[in-house]
């Protein structure tokens, strides 16, 4: 699976192991996620799947380099938008929180 989100295409693996998630920013961009949590398809799915994807505005931001708060604001609001309004994952998102949450 690959989740594009704007320029950035994050391959997403999965695997039971002792972490629930990794992001790995070294080219491919790649999120490692735990089997078993996502196959739940509940709370703690979404939780691990925003979580992970959060590494990589913080990657895709430069964020490391931020340190005013207004920076790191617009970053994770500019991320978000993209993430709900124009990625291949926000189907997804909705499912999960429309569907399987309620």
């Amino acid at each position: 699976d690959v989740i594009e989100l704007g320029p950035f295409k994050v391959h997403l693996d999965y695997e039971v192991g002792e972490q629930q998630g990794s992001f790995h920013s070294k080219p491919p961009l790649t999120i490692v996620l735990d089997e078993n949590i996502m196959l739940l398809e509940n709370e703690n799915t979404f939780n691990l799947l925003v979580h992970e994807l959060f590494h990589c505005c913080y990657y895709q931001y430069n964020l490391e380099k931020a340190n005013e708060e207004e920076n790191v604001v617009n970053a994770y609001a500019n991320f978000v938008t993209e993430l709900f309004t124009r990625s291949n994952v926000k189907d997804y998102l909705v499912y999960l929180t429309r569907d399987k949450l309620n």
